[in-house]
């Protein structure tokens, strides 16, 4: 049975964040098309894209990929774009070393908005085909994550900070297949959180006989 046939696999929300011109946009054109320009148009307004995958563990998922499409031009990337996400990619240019140093913005704006259960993150430094003007090494971005990034976050530093190029189909077919499993890891924590005094919902409280629970008052 092909990944397609599969019924009501589990959905994974991954954004793409960071800077304007890190290659965001090109990085998921590479994933689901096999395509890389570098003349691509910033667009208004984020947008997904789906593509079904099948995690080394057998599990089907569906993985709806967010790009902020153009939105953090304007320092404006919406709440909405954050909500429900399960993973967050970080994404900065290896070759500007200023996209790094906005990263900790993006990884407190990611924590702050992201509503639900705990997210996880990668950290993704792309264009490492351009070795030659290289301002960023691999070094700084795992001091980064092991530093500056909240404990738990970070699944395994070895696989979730990571070097990449949207010009290499495998390098990125390789970031979100880690995605996927990260998903699969997060349903999986998610199962087994027991639930907390937070998360009911007392407001249509009833008693044994199912009557409406009385507030206030001694009768």
């Amino acid at each position: 049975m092909s990944v397609s046939d599969e019924a009501q696999p589990e959905t994974v929300k991954v954004v793409l964040l960071g800077d304007q011109s890190v290659g965001k946009t090109s990085l998921r054109s590479q994933y689901l098309y096999r395509y890389f320009s570098s003349m691509y148009k910033a667009t208004i307004g984020a947008d997904f894209l789906m593509k079904r995958v099948r995690t080394p563990d057998d599990q089907i998922m569906d993985l709806q990929i967010w790009d902020t499409a153009g939105q953090e031009r304007f320092n404006a990337v919406s709440r909405a774009f954050y909500r429900g996400a399960d993973i967050g990619v970080i994404v900065y240019d290896i070759t500007n070393a200023e996209s790094f140093y906005h990263l900790t913005k993006w990884v407190d704006d990611f924590v702050a908005n992201s509503s639900g259960s705990r997210p996880y993150l990668m950290i993704v430094g792309n264009k490492r085909d351009n070795e030659s003007t290289r301002q960023i090494s691999y070094r700084q971005a795992v001091e980064f994550a092991t530093k500056q990034v909240e404990d738990g976050l970070i699944g395994d530093i070895d696989k979730d900070v990571v070097e990449t190029t949207a010009k290499r189909h495998q390098d990125v077919v390789d970031l979100f297949s880690r995605c996927a499993e990260l998903g699969a890891q997060k349903m999986k924590n998610d199962a087994l959180s027991p639930m907390s005094f937070d998360d009911i919902d007392a407001s249509n409280a009833v008693d044994i006989a199912g009557l409406p629970r009385k507030r206030g008052g001694c009768c």
